[in-house]
């Protein structure tokens, strides 16, 4: 498994960025990493997760979606529909 680019937390909002777009989604408690900090654990579906960084904090999060552009990304982010 490779390791993603955590991006955030902004407020309790957090994503991940993988070649096939983001995965985005909220903390479960608290955001314990570090922006631009390299991830592992994210999986391309919704539901909660657990990601982890190289040392060894865990964060959980709700993913609400993934596959996201940068577009995409930004309205999520702005909570723009």
């Amino acid at each position: 498994m490779s390791a993603m680019k955590f991006l955030g937390p902004y407020a309790d909002r957090v994503a991940a960025e993988l070649a096939e777009g983001y995965v985005v989604g909220t903390c479960v408690g608290d955001c314990v990493i570090e922006h631009g900090t390299m991830i592992r654990g994210v999986i391309r579906r919704t539901g909660e997760q657990q990601w982890s960084d190289g040392d060894g904090h865990d964060l959980t999060v709700m993913v609400e979606d993934f596959d996201l552009d940068e577009a995409g990304l930004r309205n999520w982010a702005t909570a723009v529909e």
